[in-house]
């Protein structure tokens, strides 16, 4: 009776205990669920958002991009109507285009002119749309854009012509003296923007809506029986007084709301457009869609369990708990050894690759050779170090992070990944420094921190930027012939990453000599120990690279191997302590004798460019280059200087920019100087073409064109001027 008590016992102990765990698993993968519709919330915000700014960038862009064509236009006012037509043509999003003239500017086309192309079923119609029914300067959109002579966007409102919702976008037309003497304007339907966010939508009963950024709809739902409900989430995000707060995966406001109709509860996520503009988008999603595989695994989940202890008895409990537990244990062993031996496999495929060309990844050149190793003291390590060439530009860096094994190598392979991607828009290494160590600091409880040493050095010059965080300073190993001993890198010590989010780091630069060898290593090599314990230590590592640096033949895979051969002949086949990583390189320059070298100073003015077009075609006609790719090479370089001549400068100053080409007969370089505004565009997101358009960023077109006309780009800030230089291959 005894036994068969506590069998009972233990088995509604063992149902109690089940139930407790399934109700706060429950807790938990619904908390999980929530999560994850946070991410697909902002991934659907992230996505709608783009396409509505592709759609703003574009228009914006086929406008301004007519400017010029418009001017030129102004002498025959017939021929406008071509531009108009052409702009509807090329942009499918675009329902009307038009010029508003300022009164009697045609005088014999009376007060009032504008002419006006405009989208039909029947194809695109040209009319002259002001008259005695319709006098455009009374409306204040208008007027702000003549008065205050910006770029502004309208809307929506509807159009009594074309009977429809619309949001406008103009721009002032300045004559020579910069009087405006036009307002350049388009329509967009609001139908564009409504078709574009109510597609492929997070849960079936889910949708989009677009706001301005005082509250008024631009566009929601298509379906007529959703109309009620999107006026109910504008009227949501217009109140102040009801809770909001910040998602926990990114940056949108959510709010809780109930659906008009059915009274399902369910979340609304909204955040703003960045940039111009300050349109607010949201997505509403609701819990009965969001949570149904939940409910559903919990009713079928308590039917199995019943079905389960209504069979099972205390005798199998006993009898198999050991031996399910010891399986358990040896596959979960078994588990962690292959996942250890596949997160060492990642960590080494992690690392710049030395020989594979095609992989874009190795830096075998003429003007620098560089070569790494990584022994990590167990399975995975906390060791980094890495290494890339963009727009005539070395990226390296170096790492060790606190601790050993899985832990260190999850901190290793983020800041490996924050290495890469921040130094692909990135080209102060102090920057770089201070990305990484904010996100290391993100939810860091386990204290864990790492050193890192991060360079930049600019191939044509030679001159290197660095930044070092608590990491042991490199070593410098002059070039041949010269008497100097190598010495440590004068670096200056900032803090760790992953200790302070706001602390500020501190970049420091030099000019590196041709042929001089640069040696960055991590404590595994000083700190290695032999069988009685005693380190290596910083005075043998300088010994051995001095007596290196006295050879003729130098090459950093030998320097390796050398300290390699080193630590291993001290360790004495003592076990290895510590993950042991060293990056060696050497900067060779090479010299080129010029053939042409020819230079054009400009001013900042659009005028310029006719001048600017001459010297271009002059260098590619010295030079015999084919027309196909002078025209190339104009456009590239007009690009470049038509942007320093438009934002360099401030309104109203006065620069000058001084425009070099030199070629030794296989590369043609245009070097771009000014005394402007410092601005990178090599640290511009470029846009990849290659997306479809829903996945492509925004931005970075203009960039784009000057990297796919040229082979390279590479900008400097020297001597107070912006050095821009631009090569192609001939």
């Amino acid at each position: 009776m005894l036994r068969k008590r506590r069998g009972l016992i233990i088995v509604l102990g063992a149902v109690l205990t089940l139930v407790i765990i399934s109700a706060v698993q429950f807790r938990y993968m619904q908390e999980a669920m929530y999560r994850e519709l946070e991410k697909h919330a902002e991934q659907e915000l992230t996505l709608k958002a783009i396409l509505t700014k592709n759609i703003i960038s574009t228009s914006e862009m086929m406008l301004k991009s007519h400017i010029m064509e418009v001017k030129r236009c102004l002498q025959k006012p017939d021929s406008i109507y071509h531009v108009n037509y052409w702009i509807v043509k090329s942009l499918p999003v675009i329902q009307g285009c038009g010029i508003s003239f300022v009164p009697n500017y045609y005088p014999d086309r009376g007060r009032l002119f504008e002419p006006y192309a405009l989208r039909t079923d029947s194809g695109i119609v040209n009319l002259q749309v002001a008259g005695e029914l319709f006098d455009y300067t009374i409306d204040g959109f208008y007027k702000t854009v003549i008065e205050k002579k910006v770029n502004t966007w309208v809307g929506p409102y509807h159009d009594k012509v074309l009977k429809e919702p619309l949001i406008s976008y103009a721009v002032p037309i300045y004559n020579s003296k910069n009087d405006t003497i036009a307002v350049f304007g388009i329509d967009i339907s609001t139908r564009v923007f409504s078709d574009t966010l109510n597609q492929r939508h997070i849960y079936p009963s889910s949708f989009v809506v677009l706001l301005t950024e005082d509250g008024q709809l631009i566009a929601g739902s298509s379906e007529g029986k959703l109309r009620e409900e999107v006026n109910h989430v504008v009227s949501v995000i217009n109140d102040s007084t009801i809770e909001k707060k910040l998602s926990t995966s990114g940056h949108s406001t959510v709010v809780p709301i109930r659906n008009a109709q059915s009274g399902a509860t369910g979340n609304l996520f909204y955040a703003n457009l960045r940039g111009n503009p300050h349109w607010q988008i949201a997505v509403v999603c609701y819990d009965d869609e969001v949570y149904a595989s939940l409910y559903h695994m919990r009713s079928r989940l308590w039917l199995l369990m019943l079905a389960a202890f209504l069979v099972l008895g205390a005798i199998v409990w006993f009898v198999f708990r050991n031996i399910q537990r010891l399986q358990w244990v040896t596959l979960r062993n078994e588990r962690l050894g292959s996942e250890l031996r596949i997160a060492k496999s990642i960590q080494q495929n992690m690392l710049p690759r030395q020989v594979d060309n095609s992989s874009g990844r190795s830096i075998d050149r003429t003007d620098v050779t560089i070569r790494g190793s990584l022994v990590p003291a167990k399975e995975v390590g906390g060791d980094l170090y890495d290494h890339f060439i963009r727009d005539e530009k070395l990226y390296f860096c170096i790492g060790d992070v606190s601790g050993k094994g899985v832990p260190s190598a999850l901190v290793m392979a983020m800041a490996h990944s924050l290495f890469r991607s921040t130094a692909q828009r990135e080209s102060n290494p102090a920057h770089i420094m201070r990305a990484i160590n904010e996100e290391n600091c993100q939810n860091n409880e386990n204290n864990m921190f790492a050193t890192l040493f991060i360079g930049v050095l600019d191939l044509p010059s030679g001159k290197l930027r660095y930044c070092n965080a608590g990491h042991d300073s490199p070593i410098v190993v002059p070039p041949v012939g010269e008497q100097t001993l190598p010495q440590a890198l004068p670096a200056k010590t900032n803090i760790p990453v992953g200790v302070f989010s706001d602390y500020l780091y501190k970049a420091q630069e030099c000019v590196l000599k041709p042929g001089t060898m640069l040696f960055l290593y991590t404590d595994g090599l000083t700190e290695a120990r032999n069988t009685t314990g005693e380190f290596l230590g910083q005075k043998r590592v300088n010994e051995a690279v001095a007596r290196y640096s006295s050879g003729i033949e130098r090459s950093p895979e030998s320097l390796l191997q050398m300290l390699t051969a080193t630590e291993e002949q001290f360790a004495q086949g003592a076990d290895q302590s510590d993950d042991l990583t060293m990056l060696a390189m050497v900067y060779t320059p090479q010299e080129s004798k010029q053939i042409m070298n020819q230079t054009l100073v400009l001013k900042n003015n659009l005028s310029e460019v006719k001048r600017l077009n001459a010297f271009v075609a002059d260098v590619t006609s010295t030079l015999d280059i084919e027309p196909s790719l002078g025209k190339k090479l104009k456009l590239a370089v007009e690009e470049a200087v038509v942007n320093v001549i438009d934002y360099a400068y401030k309104p109203g100053v006065d620069g000058q920019i001084t425009l070099t080409a030199q070629s030794d007969g296989h590369t043609l370089k245009f070097t771009i100087k000014d005394s402007g505004t410092p601005f990178d565009p090599t640290e511009m997101a470029k846009a990849d073409t290659s997306l479809s358009a829903e996945d492509r960023p925004i931005g970075g077109l203009g960039i784009l064109l000057v990297r796919e006309l040229m082979d390279t780009i590479n900008y400097e800030y020297t001597n107070d001027q912006n050095v821009l230089t631009l090569s192609k291959k001939l």
